[in-house]
Parts: C-alpha cells; sequence; structure tokens
C-alpha cells in the first residue's frame, strides 16, 4: 500500500442516546437529540479509498421521544428518528441522498415487561454482533451473508418493517422480532423474517462473562425468482465476552443456511474475535474474522486488524486502523487499508 500525507478532517453528523442532549422534559414528556461528528481519510485497496486517499465526509443525527401514559401505570410511548448525514454530494459509499434513515420506530415501553416497538428497528442479532463491533473506524462483518437477496431492505443489524419485543429481566436480556418488510423494497421478495437472541452478565470474582445466542429466518415468497434460486436464509450466531480489569475478550461464532430451488444449500461458517486492552486515555484493539463456504478452498472473506483509540475528551477519540484483507470472494487477497479518524458522540 502506498501511504500518502494525512490530515485529519473533521465531519458533521450525529448517535447513541447514552450521549443525548435532553431540550424538554415536562409534564411527561422528553425529547432528547443525540448524535455523531466523525472524519476519516484512507488509504488502500481494503478501504473504501481504494488505491487512492481519500476522504469520507458524514455523521448521524437522532431523535428519541416519550410520553408519558396516566391510564397505565409505568408505561409510555417512545419513537425514535435516527438518520445517516451526508456532507458529500459524490459519497464513496452511497447514493445521492443527504440522509438516509437508521432508525424509525414508535412503540410502547412498559417498567416491568420491556417494550414493544414497530419500524426499522436495531435487530435481535446485534446481541451477539457488538461483542467485537468495537472499532472506530472499521465494521468487521461476517454475519448475515447472502440475507439482502431475501430481503434488499436489510442492513448491518437493521430493517424495515419490523415488530420487536426488548426486555431486561434481573440481567437476562431477550429480544423477539417478526419481520414483515416494508413492501417497497427494490425485489420485493419476502415472505416473512423472524429474529431472536439472549443476553445474560455474570459475574465471578472481578470477572465480568456475558454469553449471547441469536437464531435469524428469512423466507422468500413462493414463485418469484431470486439470486442463485435462493428461498431461505437461516443462522445461529453465539458469542462469549470477557471483561477484567482493563482486558476485554470478545469471540463470536456463527453458521448460515440458504436453501435454494433445485439445487443444494449453500452453507457457511463464521467466526470473529476481539482483544483489547485500555491504558486509560489510549486503547488498543485488535481482531480476525473468517467466513468459510462449505467445500470451498478459500474463504469468502477474512482480515484481521489493529486499531489504537486515543481519548482526547469526554466521548472525543482520534483513531487509527490497520486493516489486511487476506481473501474475498473465495480468491486470495493481500490487500490492506490504513484509516485515520476522529470522532465525537453526543
Amino acid at each position: 500500500m502506498k501511504i500518502k500525507h494525512y490530515s485529519l478532517i473533521l465531519l458533521m453528523g450525529m448517535s447513541s442516546s447514552a450521549f443525548a442532549l435532553n431540550v424538554y422534559d415536562k409534564d411527561g414528556n422528553t425529547l432528547d437529540i443525540y448524535g455523531r461528528v466523525e472524519g476519516t481519510i484512507a488509504s488502500g485497496d481494503n478501504s473504501f479509498a481504494g488505491s487512492e486517499t481519500r476522504s469520507d465526509l458524514g455523521g448521524r443525527l437522532g431523535v428519541y421521544i416519550t410520553k408519558d401514559l396516566t391510564f397505565l401505570p409505568d408505561t409510555k410511548v417512545v419513537g425514535r428518528l435516527e438518520w445517516q448525514v451526508r456532507t458529500e454530494k459524490n459519497d464513496n459509499n452511497t447514493g445521492d441522498s443527504d440522509l438516509e434513515a437508521r432508525y424509525s420506530y414508535i412503540g410502547l415501553s412498559n417498567k416491568t415487561w420491556g417494550e414493544v416497538i414497530a419500524g426499522r428497528t436495531k435487530n435481535p442479532l446485534y446481541q451477539v454482533m457488538r461483542m467485537t463491533d468495537k472499532y472506530k473506524n472499521f465494521t468487521p462483518n461476517v454475519y448475515n451473508y447472502g440475507v439482502t437477496t431475501i430481503d434488499d431492505s436489510y442492513q448491518f443489524n437493521r430493517q424495515d418493517g419490523t415488530v420487536q419485543w426488548n426486555a431486561k429481566f434481573a440481567g437476562n436480556e431477550i429480544q423477539m422480532a417478526w419481520v414483515t418488510g416494508n413492501g417497497n423494497s427494490d425485489n420485493e421478495t419476502m415472505d416473512y423474517g423472524a429474529m431472536a437472541s439472549y443476553r445474560k452478565l455474570f459475574r465471578v470474582g472481578d470477572v465480568r462473562i456475558t454469553p449471547a445466542i441469536a437464531v435469524s429466518r428469512y423466507k422468500r415468497q413462493d414463485g418469484i425468482v431470486t439470486t442463485d434460486g435462493r428461498n431461505q436464509h437461516d443462522q445461529i450466531m453465539g458469542g462469549l465476552q470477557l471483561n477484567y480489569d482493563a482486558w476485554e475478550l470478545a469471540v463470536t461464532a456463527l453458521r448460515t443456511s440458504i436453501s435454494r430451488d433445485n439445487k443444494s444449500d449453500n452453507n457457511y461458517n463464521g467466526f470473529d474475535s476481539l482483544l483489547s486492552y485500555n491504558f486509560g486515555k489510549v486503547k488498543l484493539l485488535g481482531g480476525y474474522s473468517v467466513l468459510n463456504e462449505d467445500d470451498k478452498d478459500i474463504a469468502e472473506k477474512e482480515d484481521w486488524r489493529v486499531e489504537t483509540q486515543l481519548t482526547l475528551a469526554k466521548d472525543t477519540w482520534l483513531s487509527f486502523t490497520y486493516d489486511k484483507s487476506l481473501a474475498n470472494k473465495n480468491q486470495k487477497t493481500n490487500d490492506d487499508a490504513l484509516i485515520v479518524g476522529l470522532r465525537y458522540d453526543f
């Protein structure tokens, strides 16, 4: 990889309600605005820049609202709208839209029984996926291979037309979702989707142990032509996260089976890992991921990466990421990426 001169670019945008700004709280009504300001510069064939050195400009903007229901004790209406913000006319990774909805849902939340929401949600599979999704400049993704041929509204951890239940009971996190689709996707092929997950935190002395498991199924409508005759996408994944002092170790594994018309199933095994150590204001992370297709000698996807995160202020990071691709689409590769990013969450 040829590395050129780097300078930092600051992006505008917005993300998690953990950093929300409360702008209204009166008579049982609340309004929070949250977001992210972010900028990256990258070089390398395994980055969005390809063989060049390019910047990526964007961010996030979100609104979260609640309204108490006086006739239902400990119950409120909840709603979220969150957008990806594009600040470049010709963004490297998207179309022409300056705003792209990430989440958009409304529902009811009860203090005891959890919440039921409907719309574009953060799906139950993320209870496993988030164990290794800790990088600032990189998203490892060996999950959900092929699911977009059944429903192309599906994204990394969200999808349209979903009714979802999220609940926590004595440290047990349970999520279940039924997906009908929005009826306006480009392929309009999905019959239904279903997802469920379970996550639990244990403590053994000073060690925190968090196992999680998730399953999903996406079924195509009968008589619809899809890529390679794919008619059903089934997935099971599990993960284990260990935290001790400044150390964190997480591993996830998955099995994906794609049924096809008049053909044998496409089956995949995936693995992802993360090891990190926090030196106060400096955090070091590294990981390896692979997605193997049955009966193939070379992986569908394989890479490793390292990242250094420097905390400049509260919720503000300067990050340096190096990623090496070893395989892509069952072909050996030797591509790399170097990414520098500045990010602020609020």
